[in-house]
């Protein structure tokens, strides 16, 4: 079954409306029309309505589009907007795995610190190279590396030598150039889009701070000065980007954590214009919290699990 989402003013603020009938009701659920699009699903905030008496066309504007995926599906390992209940299943999040990519995540953002004291991360000063910095690059992007292996392992393919040409193959079904990272601590907020125009034609060339790893790491004599703070930059918000992709982003944004810490104080994650019908629908049913003089609004909780799909190229 597939849920219809569309645009919706509500109390003068605009939101994404995914609409969809379960069992016995029709369920109307409100996202933010921004950041991360989160959906929200407190008591109350979801609108239940008999179907049976309500008239789909008169509840469903023109405009529109039919979800990609069934109302309760999600893809293994992938996630995205609208999966925010019960999301270590959803995405088979293992504990151990995510601390120890949490450690990872924190060690690199505490060298970028180090490196902060020297250079500032300016406009200008986007061009600085060093050998701290390319230090950071590559281990950046060999971590970046290590995400985009696992997905092709995911899918399948047990290839032993992995290239540009089967990571660029991951930029649709991750929708990697959806998603915004902005250096945001500074007087200067400086956005960065690092998967925007990677394309299968040019898979390592069009990705230009993964060009830039590539080079200085194999000859730095005569690229030393690819290994720039821009490329640093890049490359760390492209892991940023993959973990929010295999645990979500609430794994940074919301949990208490030093590495959480650290992420918040340095950047904020959004995702720009994304594909509305990719979004996850949770299939919820209504649950009256009390009656008579003690009625309270409908409360959420799920008529079905989320239905893991499989992740494929």
């Amino acid at each position: 079954m597939k849920a219809y989402l569309y645009k919706v003013i509500k109390n003068n603020k605009n939101y994404i409306c995914s609409k969809f009938d379960n069992s016995c009701e029709r369920v109307t659920i409100y996202h933010e029309d921004g950041n991360i699009f989160q959906q929200y699903w407190q008591q109350g905030s979801i609108l239940y309505d008999k179907k049976s008496l309500i008239d789909i066309s008169e509840t469903i504007p023109p405009e529109a589009i039919i979800s990609t995926y069934n109302v309760g599906d999600v893809v293994n390992h992938v996630w995205r907007p609208g999966l925010c209940l019960n999301i270590q299943n959803a995405l088979d999040i293992d504990n151990g795995e995510k601390a120890r990519a949490k450690r990872e995540l924190k060690i690199i953002i505490e060298k970028l610190h180090e490196i902060l004291m020297y250079v500032e991360p300016s406009k200008q000063c986007l061009d600085t190279y060093g050998h701290k910095i390319r230090e950071l690059l590559i281990l950046a992007c060999t971590e970046c590396e290590y995400y985009w292996s696992s997905y092709i392992r995911l899918s399948g393919n047990t290839n032993n030598k992995l290239t540009t040409n089967d990571f660029v193959k991951l930029k649709d079904k991750l929708f990697l150039e959806e998603y915004l990272v902005k250096f945001s601590n500074y007087p200067t907020i400086i956005t960065f889009q690092p998967f925007a125009g990677w394309n299968a034609q040019r898979p390592t060339n069009s990705l230009k701070w993964y060009d830039g790893y590539n080079k200085t790491k194999h000859d730095k004599m005569k690229f030393f000065n690819m290994a720039k703070l821009e490329y640093c930059l890049n490359a760390i918000s492209a892991i940023i980007i993959m973990f929010c992709i295999r645990y979500s982003p609430y794994a940074l944004t919301e949990e208490q954590d030093i590495c959480s810490k650290l992420i918040n104080e340095y950047f904020s994650i959004e995702l720009h214009n994304p594909s509305l019908n990719t979004f996850y629908i949770p299939y919820l049913k209504s649950v009256q919290m009390a009656s008579g003089a003690f009625s309270a609004p409908l409360a959420s909780k799920f008529e079905k699990e989320w239905n893991i799909i499989p992740f494929s190229l």
